[in-house]
């Protein structure tokens, strides 16, 4: 891993990601002792540099407090590297590493970011006397699986309108600082990232853009684009 700047987060009470992140639920004794016990530090990350490596010894899942995060990982043969997931204020990262010994994918900031990092053991132990925290973290698993299932049928089945349109959306449902819905979304990352994360060509990705745009369903402002029609976007989401 990259060398960052840590210390320890504010207090979780304070946070204004608690009530998406892993600590939503948790009463103030339960937040007290979920700070001191299992958030080790915070990563104070500049855009485009490396949160954990691929191989990396797993005991540390990573909780997104602002900005944004990537996970991708090198295809096989080396060619070239598969974006994996966007995070967003809110998140887990590392989940997909859970009964593993080494973390599985590459994380790296998309822009200027604060991640809590966060003992996987120590969280075991907690979960055990907080049901709140356990059925917490159950949730932010199933909408993790849930996440890249959706991506699985996308991959299989969506055409471009359907694929660019579902990426949008979920962007939107936690784009805010806060990880609160948003109706604007800033694309943190390139849109070779995208194209790589939705298995599209680079062009097909700007031109789906563009007709989104003509259409009326969204504004484009270089990185920022303002949804404007969200229901015509879900519509063409789900069509299929």
């Amino acid at each position: 891993m990259q060398s960052t700047s840590t210390h320890r987060p504010p207090r979780c009470l304070d946070c204004d990601t608690r009530r998406h992140c892993l600590a939503a639920g948790l009463d103030a004794t339960g937040l007290d002792a979920f700070e001191h016990q299992v958030v080790l530090r915070r990563h104070v990350l500049k855009r485009h540099q490396r949160l954990v490596a691929r191989g990396a010894p797993f005991d540390t899942l990573y909780s997104v407090q602002q900005g944004q995060l990537k996970t991708e990982r090198a295809m096989p043969d080396g060619s070239r590297r598969q974006v994996i997931g966007f995070h967003q204020p809110g998140r887990l990262l590392g989940l997909e590493s859970l009964g593993a010994n080494s973390h599985r994918c590459d994380a790296l900031a998309l822009c200027d970011s604060t991640v809590c990092a966060i003992s996987y053991p120590s969280l075991t132990r907690m979960m055990k006397q907080y049901t709140a925290l356990t059925r917490r973290f159950h949730q932010l698993v199933g909408a993790e699986l849930d996440r890249q299932q959706t991506s699985m049928l996308m991959l299989g089945t969506a055409k471009t309108p359907q694929r660019l349109a579902a990426l949008l959306l979920d962007l939107a449902d936690g784009g805010g600082d806060d990880g609160c819905p948003a109706d604007t979304v800033t694309l943190r990352m390139s849109r070779d990232d995208i194209a790589s994360y939705l298995g599209l060509a680079l062009e097909s990705v700007s031109r789906q853009l563009s007709q989104f745009r003509v259409a009326g369903l969204l504004a484009v402002h270089n990185r920022r684009i303002d949804l404007l029609d969200r229901e015509r976007l879900r519509g063409i989401a789900m069509a299929g």
